[in-house]
């Protein structure tokens, strides 16, 4: 059972991340939490002693009411773990101090400004993304199907996003396919033959199979970010190294409409 951490604010964004939680957690083994920060501005922070904890159990009261409006709107099946966590603060450094402490396996939060590679790369490398101690799903958008796809290239270490992956689905309902992918400047996108994928694509085939986990297909596609990533857009997700820098593959997350899980 994953112990994951979904973030929720009012907003669409959460509205999305909540109703994809609720179907992940229909597919997989999920122990759901739910943190919400409340970001007071400095004015509004006052003294110290009984009046500052009279101000944040107000605060705090607010957050509660937000996780509950939402909650009751999405209308959810699924069961959380505990009651939210709500905090006061800055929403990185509490959400992080809680990944730590909590010992989760995962953080979920939505994005709906995730839609490009250079507003994708603004957010994976935020503080929250670069230091978090799990890997972390982005939702983009509510697609609901049973496959999940990894990411795979030239620059991706296959055994670290493997590994990360079947420790989070194992067991789950979810298929998995292969997508090993290489940059071509061409007017449509194009497959080859799955032996052009290398030692990569066959030590992750043979990796997911001895972890119980064989692959629904592995495919090599050739074309530029844009087509790939539109190409991923109706998997249940996308699996993928974590991009520390601009490169190709972190123009092809920003580029697709499907959630991204950063391992």
């Amino acid at each position: 059972m994953n112990k994951t951490l979904l973030y929720l604010n009012e907003d669409l964004a959460s509205s999305i991340a909540l109703r994809y939680a609720d179907y992940l957690a229909s597919v997989s083994d999920l122990k759901l939490y739910i943190i919400h920060v409340e970001e007071p501005d400095l004015r509004q922070q006052a003294g110290t002693g009984w009046v500052r904890r009279t101000w944040e159990t107000g605060v705090q009261e607010t957050g509660t009411q937000v996780v509950k409006r939402i909650i009751k709107t999405e209308n959810v099946k699924c069961r959380f773990a505990g009651p939210p966590r709500i905090l006061v603060g800055e929403r990185e450094y509490e959400i992080l101090k809680e990944l730590r402490i909590g010992g989760y396996d995962l953080f979920i939060e939505g994005h709906m400004d995730a839609s490009s590679p250079s507003d994708f790369y603004k957010i994976v490398s935020s503080r929250l993304y670069k230091h978090a101690p799990c890997p972390i799903l982005l939702v983009k958008n509510l697609t609901v199907s049973t496959t999940a796809a990894i990411l795979l290239g030239d620059d991706v270490d296959h055994r670290k996003v493997v590994d990360r992956y079947q420790k989070l689905i194992h067991g789950s309902k979810l298929d998995t396919e292969l997508i090993y992918f290489k940059f071509r400047e061409q007017a449509e996108i194009s497959f080859m033959d799955p032996s052009e994928g290398g030692v990569a694509l066959k030590e992750s085939e043979e990796l997911l199979k001895a972890a119980g986990m064989p692959v629904k297909n592995s495919t090599v596609i050739c074309g530029t970010p844009e087509q790939t990533g539109d190409f991923l857009r109706n998997y249940a997700f996308v699996a993928a190294n974590f991009p520390v820098r601009k490169c190709l593959r972190m123009e092809v997350l920003g580029n697709t409409p499907a959630s991204v899980l950063l391992c």
